[in-house]
């Protein structure tokens, strides 16, 4: 679990969390066109995704139940160079061209289109917006090692929201944009110590809030939720975070997440094949489904939980867990599928019968609160 720490810097108050969240449920695997599923919005009973660098200038409509391609809309005067996001207002949809993994780029843009042309026609052209960071004034190429590239903006009422990742310091800082066609310079408005690399990001405006999805480079998927949004400083308030490795699967690159309404979302994965401390993880692109509902947060009395410890890892036999009041274990393996449960209640799990590898122990305590553990069985 991560160490829940009370910062009080200036006159922001910030509170990190383990949290839950509610039926985070596999939906579907994603067609192949989209096997690069980057950016995910919801508009008109449809998902709309995109893939990212080099992919085609194309918008795919997806029916949300049978999973297929049901419109491939091309944005006539767009080119692909690196689509990392997709968020929306009443009149417009926009596509962020702005990854920027070498930190050299100099021609960042937003695409804009119409609503209407968006529903009325497969072939439309955009408007474009640009812009550059206010505080980059070096463009040295840098791959994977700076603080500049963006995978995640959302419209708050005539702002562009930008949420940067940034691969130096697993940070990530807030920049604002106009939502209005111009070359602007994008103001710096907060940082937060993210843990990990920022990839998407959904504006609820049913309770003033985002929600952003993002993953470490050990593998492990989180999201974060913020409350309370004062847009001139977005990182104030009461910031909530839960792990959801255990169910989407371990170095699941989550890079979609859609509000659809109330407190439920969509949550999507690209094709992933990648080497995790010598285990090689193979996992197609996928729709996941949650709801938020259940995020909270711990309060003083719950500090305890930072103490937690499951040992030994790694284990042969037997895992025990200290301090925690445990209501009921599992064990889900690296692609999020359930191996394993035991609903008594007791401090220890035999994982005897497990293969060698890696798996996640997930710990319901008497109040509810879930807790993932990493653990290696050899």
């Amino acid at each position: 679990m991560k160490r829940i720490i009370l910062l009080i810097l200036t006159s922001l108050v910030w509170l990190s969390s383990t949290a839950q969240i509610e039926n985070l449920t596999s939906k579907f695997d994603l067609p192949e066109q989209v096997n690069e599923t980057s950016g995910l919005l919801f508009y008109n009973g449809k998902l709309i995704t995109h893939n990212d660098s080099g992919g085609s200038a194309n918008l795919y409509e997806i029916d949300t139940i049978s999973g297929t391609i049901t419109r491939t809309i091309n944005i006539t005067n767009a080119n692909n160079i690196d689509w990392e996001d997709i968020t929306q207002d009443d009149t417009y949809i926009y596509i962020g061209d702005f990854g920027n993994n070498n930190g050299n780029r100099q021609d960042l843009k937003i695409y804009r289109i119409l609503k209407s042309d968006f529903t009325s026609a497969t072939s439309i052209t955009s408007e474009i917006i640009t812009f550059s960071y206010e505080d980059q004034v070096d463009f040295t190429t840098n791959p994977y090692n700076h603080d500049f590239d963006a995978e995640a903006f959302s419209v708050y009422n005539n702002e562009l929201i930008i949420f940067s990742k940034n691969w130096a310091t697993s940070e990530v800082k807030a920049y604002s944009i106009p939502n209005t066609i111009g070359n602007h310079s994008a103001k710096n408005i907060g940082s937060y110590n993210s843990e990990g690399l920022i990839t998407g990001a959904a504006y609820n405006p049913e309770d003033n809030s985002f929600l952003l999805c993002g993953y470490n480079k050990d593998g492990n998927t989180f999201l974060i939720y913020i409350k309370n949004i004062d847009i001139q400083q977005p990182f104030n308030g009461v910031i909530e975070r839960t792990d959801i490795t255990s169910s989407v699967g371990l170095a699941s690159q989550t890079e979609g997440i859609a509000h659809i309404s109330g407190k439920q979302y969509f949550l999507s994965r690209e094709n992933v094949n990648r080497n995790i401390n010598g285990t090689q993880i193979v996992l197609p692109q996928h729709l996941f489904r949650f709801d938020n509902g259940s995020f909270i947060t711990l309060d003083i009395e719950e500090f305890n939980a930072v103490n937690l410890k499951i040992f030994p890892n790694p284990s042969q036999d037997v895992l025990y867990i200290n301090g925690i009041d445990v209501k009921k274990l599992s064990v889900t393996d690296v692609n999020g599928k359930t191996i394993l449960e035991q609903k008594k209640t007791s401090n220890q799990i035999r994982i005897k019968e497990l293969t060698t590898g890696i798996y996640f122990l997930k710990i319901v305590s008497k109040n509810n609160t879930i807790i993932t553990k990493k653990f290696i069985k050899n």
